[in-house]
């Protein structure tokens, strides 16, 4: 395709000379020199093509384009808005507008809108169908973007469309259709295995599959196919982290941050790979990252941010902080443990900002002045900081008392299934939250339990929450006794974890709140875990009455689920005794 366009622009050039008042050529020339690259000559032939005619539509499409791949939206939206003023059934223009809209800050319906014209416009041309799929990706209407991108592959002239394979394949991985994407991104490596952005798709989307060792050769291939990006690095790191090659991948982020040092998300990879290290002093620094740029942070958190200083009574709102809770619930439920050494810091009023559903039980915490949902009006306050913030900044005050520091609210009340008197009543979670990135790696198929459902002398009670029944099934209704269900929020939850002797569970929210009420629990870990939980030992430093029983990397469940059944067996002969 480089050859033609350069084919063209040198026809096109040749034309010019020949026709130096011809604005349509100049035009046409403008857009060809987009497509190579060379934007100075393309802004020559543009802004001579609006001189000379300044009622062509097509100059000022050729102008819009121009200015648009220098990142001056608003100017490069002024000439299309001109383009499509001048012909309301140019194509083209519609599909520049629509993508440089599609850019602007508040535009994406808008320019979703001027691409589907566009569309209209050149129904045989993928083009515009290609960019209303890339817009609708990037507003992640995914489903969406999969049809576009399969109309686009049948209107293309190419037999082998290896892009728009690479494309769909992209839109299979977002909808968590993993399988699906693997195979479609390695049949457009296959059509082009000299392209890097290919392979480093496919890595990702083998990745996504737990095929980390294969994820590595293909983001190793595409940076030996010349990919010169950040991305490419970090994502070498990732599948290097999941392998725990903790040290390759340390490096791996860090030439990706060299490459690019504002990279945001390849910090807060690294920040990840530190924790999970036990580097916490530079991972938790590291982790501050995770707030640049990002589209959704409320201002309150940049612009009245607490950096440790002192909140006396006297400011404007009682020296007051506003704690903001982040990412899932297992994270306010651990890191609330933080709130009472903020008044050693000298701030007078501390309000957490929390999920709604964690509310009521967050008002039992040590160290708070209110809770409010985080959806809702907030208080007045003086400074602002995020939940996950306070382990870096509080580092230098002696560690957070160990729990129970949550409890059940009083009045709060959940019976439980009878079960027969002497058994032991065991808590059971097999899945966790399926949007969450690592699931497939932490999530074990209910088959699989069985080993631990045959022990005598326990009853066994579900805690496992929402529609897992189709992602990895559920066990025998004589073998465990449904409780999840009996609970409206969090309070229930820990009434009815309050009530139960053990709870055994993969890593989720439950957990995190049976350890906030200092409750024992055996916690099944896959070979690479959350950083919280370190790669080594079976002991935890964020809740001391856990149990760890750890998956080991290239073997499945069933070594840890058999010693879970061993150790449950000698708990059963223990306690009968």
């Amino acid at each position: 395709m480089a050859g033609l366009d350069m084919e063209d622009e040198r026809f096109l050039a040749y034309l010019a000379e020949r026709l130096p008042g011809d604005p349509e050529v100049l035009s046409r020339l403008a857009v060809t020199r987009v497509r190579l690259g060379a934007l100075d000559g393309a802004a020559a032939a543009a802004e001579r093509a609006v001189e000379l005619a300044p009622g062509l539509a097509e100059a000022h499409a050729a102008l819009g384009l121009v200015v648009a791949r220098t990142q001056r939206v608003a100017e490069a939206r002024a000439s299309l808005e001109r383009a499509v003023q001048l012909n309301p059934n140019l194509g083209l223009a519609w599909m520049y507008l629509g993508e440089v809209l599609s850019l602007a800050p508040g535009q994406p319906q808008a320019g979703l809108d001027a691409l589907r014209r566009a569309c209209g416009l050149m129904p045989r041309d993928p083009r515009p169908l290609n960019a209303l799929a890339g817009a609708m990706m990037a507003c992640k209407q995914y489903e969406d973007a999969l049809g576009v991108y399969r109309a686009a592959t049948a209107a293309a002239t190419d037999p082998s469309p290896a892009d728009m394979l690479n494309n769909m394949g992209v839109a299979l991985e977002r909808l968590e259709r993993r399988e699906e994407a693997v195979a479609m991104i390695r049949s457009a490596s296959l059509i082009r295995p000299d392209s890097p952005a290919i392979q480093d798709n496919l890595g990702n989307s083998l990745l996504g599959t737990a095929r980390a060792e294969e994820a590595e050769v293909c983001h190793r291939r595409a940076l030996a196919l010349g990919a010169k990006g950040g991305e490419t690095w970090s994502n070498l790191g990732n599948s290097l982290h999941r392998q725990g090659r903790l040290d390759e991948a340390d490096a791996a982020y860090r030439r990706a941050i060299q490459i690019n040092p504002d990279g945001a998300k390849f910090h807060t990879n690294l920040a990840l790979n530190l924790l999970l290290s036990g580097r916490m002093e530079e991972g938790w620094r590291e982790y501050e990252w995770r707030w640049r740029d990002h589209p959704n942070l409320p201002a309150y958190l940049t612009d009245r941010v607490w950096k440790g200083e002192a909140l006396p009574p006297d400011l404007p709102a009682g020296g007051t902080l506003l704690l903001q809770a982040e990412q899932g619930y297992g994270d306010t439920l651990q890191f609330v443990r933080y709130v009472p050494l903020l008044k050693a810091r000298g701030v007078t009023r501390v309000v957490l900002a929390s999920q709604p559903e964690l509310v009521r039980l967050m008002e039992t915490a040590p160290g708070l002045d209110q809770v409010v949902g985080e959806a809702g009006p907030l208080p007045p306050f003086d400074k602002a900081l995020t939940l996950l913030s306070l382990p870096g900044l509080l580092a230098d005050l002696p560690a957070p008392a160990p729990p129970p520091y949550l409890s059940v609210p009083a009045g709060v009340q959940v019976r439980l299934p009878d079960a027969p008197a002497g058994t032991l009543k065991v808590g059971l979670a097999w899945a966790g939250r399926p949007t969450h990135g690592d699931d497939w790696n932490r999530s074990i198929p209910a088959r699989m339990l069985d080993p631990i459902l045959d022990v005598p002398g326990v009853a066994f009670y579900s805690l496992q929450r929402g529609a897992v029944m189709p992602r990895l099934g559920r066990p025998p209704i004589d073998k465990l006794l449904e409780a999840a269900d009996l609970c409206a929020d969090f309070c229930d939850t820990a009434a009815m974890l309050r009530d139960l002797d053990l709870i055994i569970s993969v890593d989720t929210a439950v957990v995190h709140l049976a350890g906030a009420m200092g409750k024992p629990v055996w916690l099944l870990l896959p070979a690479v875990p959350d950083f919280r939980w370190r790669m080594e030992g079976d002991t935890s430093e964020w809740y001391p009455a856990f149990r760890l029983f750890r998956r080991r990397s290239q073997s499945g469940w069933e070594v840890p689920i058999a010693r879970v059944a061993e150790a449950l067996r000698a708990e059963t002969a223990f306690t009968s005794t």
